[in-house]
């Protein structure tokens, strides 16, 4: 398993412009990962999820997280691309300096940082944080990962979603994926 102190996270304007986002953030990744190679290989990222907030969008965060007893904040921002104040995607760093081996507990850590930030401004209705797993990564492990953040954070995690780190492809777990899944995992037991 990898060391994850680097991140993405796309923030989005409103639930309908979820498919969009996704489908133009998916192709920006895929050409400057096609166009820029080494930028992949060097900066090591992991994309853990789509924010769903309509005053991030316009005016993200620099820094988010509670401030730790060396100053640090938990995350900070260390760019971002966007189109027009639909959606944003943002490259995050752990401001602490170290690593994990848990993205579970990175995504966590994320959560609860964008829902401090949140309260600050309003009060969400709707789920607001679809977490992103890797496209290899099995229903079983999906499942159990976004279980954990429901418990956490009960009304505002909604439907998981993959990326396909070499296509750039973002998109929803289908059944098919979710029934091949569960068939794997019937013949391991």
């Amino acid at each position: 398993m990898g060391q994850f102190d680097k991140c993405l996270l796309l923030l989005v304007r409103s639930d309908n412009d979820i498919p969009r986002a996704c489908k133009e953030a998916g192709e920006f990744l895929a050409f400057r990962d096609a166009r820029f190679p080494t930028i992949h290989e060097e900066h090591y990222e992991e994309f853990v999820g789509i924010w769903v907030d309509p005053l991030v969008v316009d005016s993200p965060p620099e820094l988010l997280g509670r401030t730790s007893a060396y100053g640090h904040r938990a995350f900070r921002s260390r760019g971002s691309f966007g189109s027009s104040g639909v959606w944003l995607l943002c490259w995050l760093d752990a401001a602490h300096g170290s690593t994990s081996t848990d993205l579970g507990a990175l995504r966590e850590s994320l959560v609860l940082a964008l829902v401090e930030q949140q309260t600050l401004h309003h009060f969400p209705t709707t789920p607001q944080f679809a977490p992103i797993f890797n496209s290899a990564d099995g229903w079983p492990h999906i499942c159990f990962q976004t279980e954990r953040l429901r418990v956490l954070f009960a009304d505002v995690i909604g439907e998981p979603l993959t990326w396909n780190r070499t296509t750039g492809v973002l998109g929803r777990v289908s059944e098919f994926e979710r029934a091949e899944a569960g068939s794997d995992a019937a013949d391991l037991n």
